[in-house]
């Protein structure tokens, strides 16, 4: 706690990192995350007023704003990485001298592909599922369907109703609905 942080006026030229995208990076990611502050105040406030889901200006801000996290996310990690250049572990080991030789740029390149193709997949699975729930709507719960305590498939579980029973002491215990002759 008692060292010398040095100014970029001190560090060697060489061993500065590009100033311009740790600088803006860093002002994009708390502009954005202030955005995301005042969002939510105003959804506060609006749904104090009742109003929440009428006024137009706000949802309309909410649908962009459903992607800032992400931006946010991403300049943070430009401000990380981009600002410890040229140095990978400070003092210690620079980026230059972290390159694998062996690494060709054709293996690099299908690396990248790969991860690239990987995360479409999963990503478009996700919107697939999101867009049907929104779209069809989640399953109505029958309770001979949920006959078992096993679930017929993963999260069916979730669709199940509970009631609330009185215990000993005042304390609730949770049931599904089809246990107990309900």
């Amino acid at each position: 706690w008692d060292g010398e942080v040095p100014g970029l006026n001190e560090v060697a030229v060489e061993e500065q990192p590009p100033v311009a995208i740790v600088f803006w990076s860093f002002r994009i990611m708390v502009g954005i995350g202030v955005l995301m502050i005042l969002f939510a105040l105003a959804g506060l406030f609006l749904r104090a007023g009742g109003r929440l889901y009428k006024t137009r200006w706000y949802l309309q801000g909410m649908r962009f704003m459903s992607i800032a996290p992400f931006f946010a996310v991403l300049t943070g990690w430009f401000v990380t990485e981009v600002g410890r250049a040229p140095w990978l572990v400070y003092g210690m080991m620079t980026q230059a001298e972290s390159v694998t030789p062996s690494l060709t740029g054709g293996m690099a390149l299908f690396t990248l592909i790969g991860y690239i193709v990987v995360y479409a997949l999963v990503f478009s699975a996700g919107v697939y599922y999101l867009m049907r729930v929104l779209y069809v709507g989640l399953e109505d719960a029958d309770d001979e369907e949920h006959a078992s305590d096993r679930p017929a498939r993963p999260l069916s579980a979730a669709h199940v109703p509970f009631e609330i029973e009185s215990g000993s002491h005042g304390v609730h215990q949770a049931k599904p609905a089809n246990e107990g002759g309900h």
